[in-house]
């Protein structure tokens, strides 16, 4: 374990100082939660008494005990035993007029960085690992770059991300790994994870990529950005032959044309271009793929991932787009990062006045590159303030360089002079009172404001023409939140939702995205980033391409076992595995499930069951077969349905095209159109429906049999 390093701890402790748990013994069920969670050895369990004991002069003041305790027995009082975090603030320094150097510095020092490290709890359910959208094991780098062995550490990092000096520099820290670190969850500072992470990838090289030995697999993968690269660093490992193709004459997408040298300098994720080169992928530049003519790649690969990225900007319903001077963020960034710190830099936007619509993190970035270009720049958002999509800190530093953010404030029309260029804009005040709603307008608060230009950085959107490549995901659209089965015990074990639920509810529903990327959304065919959910960000999109690739790479392993195992007769034996869910809402649904389960059981199968609630969707890749019950609910007479936990919880289910599915719904008098309704919520998942039946409550034994031979009918048939 790290150590903490606290050097007035000793003092503390005598004079009582030090924190001091409190065990509710009437409350304590002796779970050992927890025990097996205290980072720091304080806790033991009494076996005579059967409850847990406190050494206050090992507690640290984490409260992790607090958080994971499931019967609220036991709490925390006193200091947090660490030393204090020095997180380094951006400070301009000098003129930024044509200025491509980082804004925000790493550590000076391994010294530096060792000190940072020192103070990670190494958690053994770190809740860190569980807000970073990748999973990194992140008390693993921590503990090895703190050891002073660097490559170890940069090894660990490879196993999850191909990215790590970019994403140590563009995450957000704050609602990810750092916001999710036990530290933050007890009220305090973070360990500064990511620098730690940006330490190790800036001084070490990435472990040269080593494919094992060739699967035979052909896969395309269309987009070079953060989640083609992705998807090939996780398809080139295992052996497949890969090719990229890029619509532009350079790869890197969002990264390279999107991102500002300040923010991510070029060396920061060109690396990854060569080292993905090197071990054998093909790039193929200025060869991009049209949604129609998708589908013409299967003819040549085996598998396609699509990494588009969302590239049409949004456009806001104004007067006066068309006018010179209005143009959107892709088309000024690109330009911009050219131009800033190249030999020969001219300012090319002195004493002009650039109105940006938008406030996000990229009209963030469209802002203060104006002011390197000698302009000054406002940047406006309909929205208050408290509900802004773009970073705080980025909006931070964008003011304290200059930019003038305005939120609560709209435009309602642009206005050009004779020529045809944009010269003022009308600019109104808004209101907005809740994130849930939409600000409305203030009527006849328009003011009139000078522009010489106008840049268009709202964000952007899916093509609607790639919708057509899916037939199990509505693609582009940003997913509902908070949609999700029961929370998984793991996660509720971890005392995140706990301390911080809703920054937990962000982490919970990038991981149910990053797991539902791994399914395809047609035949042969994935789609992720922001051509799967909308806009993502860069560390979503290469976890969601790392995510497919391995669900590609498990559909594969499955097929290839299945045929191994069939024989050369006229009706090959089918030896595969079956998964059965029911929905937990009677016996007679689960007594049903046992005896479909016997039945291919007795037929070769390799059977597993599950309650909905406690499915994880992984198992789902690797499976031949799938087959769901639920016992229906309601009165006989016209208001039978499928369970409430069925209709509410099966929906929340991945993708499942191509899959096999059968459906079985367990009645006592008559299941009314229940049958038919549960069908459906799989067909709209893109499934291959085998069977629906009927299980009668009074007969579950016969039925169930009878059920099970109809689906291994429809499989041999």
């Amino acid at each position: 374990m790290v150590s903490i390093q606290t050097p007035t701890e000793p003092a503390n402790r005598s004079s009582g100082a030090g924190p001091s748990v409190h065990i509710l013994k009437d409350r304590c069920a002796g779970c050992q939660e927890c025990v097996i969670r205290c980072p720091a050895g304080a806790l033991s369990l009494d076996s005579e008494n059967w409850i847990a004991v406190a050494d206050d002069s090992l507690c640290v003041g984490c409260r992790q005990c607090t958080r994971t305790c499931p019967f609220s027995a036991i709490y925390v009082e006193g200091p947090m035993m660490v030393t204090p975090s020095h997180p380094t603030h951006y400070e301009v320094k000098g003129p930024l007029l044509g200025q491509a150097a980082e804004v925000l510095p790493g550590f000076s020092s391994f010294a530096e960085m060792a000190k940072a490290a020192e103070r990670c709890l190494q958690c053994p359910d770190p809740t860190c690992v569980k807000g970073c959208p990748t999973h990194n094991d992140i008390p693993g780098f921590i503990r090895a770059a703190h050891d002073g062995d660097l490559e170890r550490a940069r090894e660990i990092l490879s196993l999850t991300s191909c990215l790590p000096a970019t994403c140590s520099r563009v995450c957000d820290w704050n609602t990810q790994c750092q916001g999710s670190c036990s530290w933050t969850l007890a009220g305090g500072d973070a360990v500064e994870i990511g620098k730690i992470e940006r330490f190790i990838a800036d001084n070490t090289t990435a472990p040269a990529i080593a494919p094992v030995a060739k699967n035979g697999l052909k896969v395309a993968v269309v987009g070079s950005g953060p989640g083609g690269f992705g998807a090939a660093y996780q398809l080139l490992k295992a052996g497949t032959q890969v090719t990229v193709f890029e619509r532009d004459s350079e790869p890197g997408g969002i990264l390279r044309w999107g991102i500002p040298s300040y923010v991510l300098p070029s060396q920061a994720w060109r690396p990854t271009v060569e080292d993905l080169r090197k071990a054998g992928v093909e790039f193929k530049f200025n060869e991009g793929v049209e949604p129609a003519s998708a589908a013409q790649l299967l003819k040549e690969f085996d598998a396609v991932i699509l990494a588009a990225g969302a590239a049409q900007p949004t456009m806001p319903r104004i007067e006066g787009l068309d006018l010179a001077g209005v143009e959107d963020a892709t088309a000024f960034l690109d330009a911009a990062k050219a131009q800033i710190g190249s030999e020969g830099f001219r300012p090319t936007l002195t004493g002009k006045k650039v109105l940006v619509l938008g406030a996000g993190n990229t009209a963030m970035d469209v802002a203060r590159s104006v002011l390197r270009l000698g302009g000054t720049s406002i940047a406006i958002d309909w929205m208050d303030e408290r509900f802004a999509r773009g970073r705080p800190d980025e909006i931070a530093d964008a003011r304290k360089e200059g930019v003038d953010v305005r939120f609560l404030t709209t435009v309602s029309k642009l206005v050009g002079d004779s020529s045809g260029h944009v010269v003022s804009a009308e600019l109104l005040t808004t209101t907005h009172t809740s994130a849930d709603t939409l600000p409305t307008v203030n009527a006849g608060s328009g003011k009139m404001v000078d522009v010489d230009m106008v840049v268009l950085a709202m964000g952007y959107r899916v093509e609607e023409g790639w919708r057509s490549v899916s037939t199990s995901v509505s693609i582009g659209t940003p997913p509902k939140k908070g949609g999700y089965r029961l929370i998984d015990r793991r996660w509720l074990g971890s005392g995140f939702f706990a301390g911080k639920p809703a920054l937990a509810a962000l982490s919970y529903d990038r991981e149910h995205l990053r797991v539902e990327s791994a399914f395809p959304v047609s035949d042969r065919v994935w789609a992720i980033g922001d051509l799967r959910i909308g806009p993502s960000t860069v560390v979503a999109a290469m976890a969601q391409g790392m995510s497919a690739a391995r669900g590609l790479l498990a559909e594969h392993d499955k097929n290839f076992w299945r045929d191994a195992m069939s024989t050369s007769s006229d009706r090959p034996t089918y030896v595969g595995s079956a998964l059965i869910v029911h929905d937990g809402a009677g016996e007679s649904v689960k007594e049903a499930a046992n005896y479909i389960g016997e039945s291919l059981w007795g037929s070769g199968w390799d059977i597993k069951t599950s309650d909905i609630a406690h499915l994880d969707d992984l198992v789902i890749l690797g499976t031949d077969l799938l087959i769901f019950g639920t016992q229906v609910q309601g009165p006989a007479i016209g208001g039978v349905h499928p369970s409430r936990k069925a209709r509410t919880q099966f929906p929340t289910l991945p993708p499942l095209h191509g899959k096999k599915v059968a459906t079985f719904v367990v009645h006592s008098l008559s299941a009314g159109n229940a049958k038919q309704e549960f069908t459906e919520q799989f067909s709209s998942k893109g499934a291959q429906i085998l069977s629906a039946g009927q299980i009668r409550g009074r007969s579950v034994a016969q039925d169930s049999q009878k059920f099970a031979a109809e689906v291994l009918h429809a499989l041999y048939k």
